[in-house]
């Protein structure tokens, strides 16, 4: 038997010769005390406190290199921009560029038309997690409070409108698309109201911090 642990393995021979004493005469009951320790040694979980170990997870984890204001203009508005193209045109109708592997627009790229749309909602969709890690800030230096009830919320209803895109694309259906976009559109913008105020318009101070929502 190989054990992970070497301390079981020590406990293990000591107690198949029967001894536990300096003298080497047999004692069962310590017997058993030696392999009662040898068995929690080897299954006792190292993780401790679940939420000890979910704090130090987030103390370990990177600390993200884009703020908000970036991420949404460098990650998540061409990926939208994108799977909205669907809601009026046939991406299989756009012509791919001339050096296809090297396109900037994913519906001419490499893997344009509606893999393009299909692979841009299903990534809309991933982007989500990128919003729940600790310390982003926003543009305005302002770090985003990743537990808050609402943001929580908003976020996980962006995550299940860009699955609900995601699967309406692989459709094809205008009607389908045009519905789970719009959808998604409201999901956005359902969180822009609290978390992207501008008071007044073009201020930016009071990004990332909750307020009353706001018309569009």
């Amino acid at each position: 038997m190989r054990y992970a642990d070497p301390r079981c393995a020590k406990l293990t021979r000591v107690s198949r010769g029967g001894v536990c004493m300096s003298n080497r005469r047999p004692w069962p009951s310590l017997v058993v005390l030696c392999l009662v320790a040898a068995t929690v040694a080897c299954v006792q979980s190292p993780a401790g406190d679940p939420a000890q170990a979910s704090a130090n997870a987030e103390s370990d984890a990177p600390a993200p290199l884009m703020t908000v204001n970036q991420l949404m203009h460098g990650i998540l508005f061409p990926l939208g921009n994108t799977v909205f193209y669907a809601q009026a045109d046939d991406p299989a109708a756009v012509p791919r560029d001339g050096t296809p592997s090297t396109a900037t627009n994913p519906l001419t790229g490499l893997y344009g038309g509606w893999q393009a749309v299909e692979n841009s909602a299903l990534a809309l969709a991933e982007s989500a997690e990128l919003l729940r890690i600790p310390g982003r800030q926003c543009s305005n230096g302002e770090v985003v409070n990743v537990k808050d009830a609402d943001w929580i919320r908003f976020v996980d209803d962006y995550k299940q409108k860009s699955l609900a895109a995601y699967e309406a694309v692989k459709t094809k259906d205008q009607d389908a698309i045009v519905g789970a976009s719009g959808d998604l559109s409201e999901a956005c913008l359902a969180c822009h109201r609290v978390y992207r105020r501008e008071i007044p318009q073009g201020d930016p101070t009071q990004r990332c911090i909750p307020g009353a929502p706001r018309n569009r």
